[in-house]
């Protein structure tokens, strides 16, 4: 009996392909001569935390507000849970949204705000009044239900928001830059209060920041935005080791960007010639091409040895300190900064001012694909 007969003699056992909880195909928005958004395609999993993560202007809250139905793209479609939902308005998306400033009620107490959207849904009274019991103790501010926005903190009107968002169970939750408004100290308990939320209920979360430790702390999936589009998206790993484009190299802390012309091409290594040496790196390019590539600032050493073939020498100009990292800061002979990072839990050996010979593996440097940043 061949598959297709198995499959057909018993139905129960044909496994159903996961449904996408939201599929972007080509979207673009334009506002006169400006494009905001201009052909992004993003597919999100099921139960997926996905960081749009990008500088000012570059088109990701415009793509949020996009999903949400606050914008209407002018191309493209928008499906959510597998449905069309391009031109369906907010209230039929089954999602939910958070702003970064939370656009709390400032007459509703606590208990009101989170129980809004099952009123706006025209549930039974028993039923808001059991929800918001349970969804109050869910989020730790049970003891909160009787007070009004303007006697609480940062910390506890960001729960009153998220309270708020989930208790209608949505299929997506949309947050703009969340955790901007909160002091330093309290956005790393928030994050990990977020994570274990969003991994609990499974609900995708499409988180919009510029920070690059949310991003990469919170995301399964990356999605680094420039100009309108989409530049590279993966996971937090893969954004960081390769970066796809010169771009994601520069923006993405740690990385260390060299331009040149490949000179020549052996076994699937290129030799390019840069203003501060030649290199070999691992690729493919014609003979002549411009390109670049990276290096993090972690695989710079300056204890070398016979691995490390793609050497500089560079005189440090600073020596910084991050918890547990030392980041010594050079300057290149063609002006340019290169960073070489060591653990903090070995001794120092270089000071400001020294000129030192430094390297690194060529198996770690990471060939771009594009034009210049």
């Amino acid at each position: 009996m061949d598959a297709l007969t198995t499959d057909l003699a018993h139905p129960l056992e044909v496994v159903a392909r996961p449904q996408l909880d939201l599929e972007l195909r080509g979207i673009r928005k334009r506002y006169g001569d400006f494009t905001a958004i201009d052909g992004v395609s993003l597919k999100v999993e099921k139960g997926q935390f996905v960081c749009l993560l990008g500088p000012s202007g570059c088109g990701k809250t415009t793509t949020l507000r996009c999903i949400a139905g606050l914008e209407e793209p002018d191309d493209g479609g928008i499906l959510i849970g597998g449905k069309e939902a391009t031109r369906d308005p907010p209230w039929q998306r089954d999602i939910a949204m958070m702003f970064q400033d939370f656009a709390l009620f400032p007459h509703m107490t606590v208990a009101r705000q989170v129980g809004f959207g099952l009123e706006m849904l025209k549930k039974p009274k028993a039923e808001i009044a059991k929800r918001v019991a349970q969804v109050l103790e869910s989020f730790e501010i049970a003891a909160l239900a009787d007070r009004k926005p303007g006697s609480l903190s940062g910390g506890q009107r960001q729960r009153v928001a998220l309270a708020r968002a989930m208790i209608t169970e949505p299929r997506l939750l949309l947050l703009d830059e969340p955790i901007g408004a909160l002091d330093y100290s309290l956005r790393e308990t928030v994050m990990l209060e977020l994570k274990a939320l969003q991994q609990r209920t499974g609900i995708s979360f499409i988180w919009v920041t510029h920070d690059q430790n949310e991003a990469f702390s919170l995301g399964d999936l990356v999605v680094v935005m420039n100009h309108a589009r989409i530049e590279q998206q993966g996971s937090p790993e893969e954004i960081l080791r390769r970066p796809a484009t010169a771009f994601v190299a520069s923006f993405v802390q740690g990385n260390n960007l060299f331009f040149g012309r490949v000179i020549g091409a052996n076994e699937g290594l290129l030799t390019v010639e840069t203003a501060v040496g030649t290199y070999l790196v691992p690729g493919a390019a014609a003979s002549g091409s411009e390109v670049s590539f990276s290096v993090r600032a972690e695989q710079i050493t300056d204890m070398l040895g016979y691995r490390h073939l793609n050497r500089l020498t560079a005189r440090c100009t600073a020596v910084e300190y991050f918890g547990s990292v030392r980041r010594h800061v050079f300057e290149r002979s063609d002006g340019e900064v290169l960073k070489y990072d060591q653990f903090g839990a070995h001794s120092a050996r270089i000071v400001p001012g020294q000129t030192v010979d430094l390297g690194w593996q060529v198996e770690d440097t990471v060939l771009h694909v594009g034009p210049r940043a």
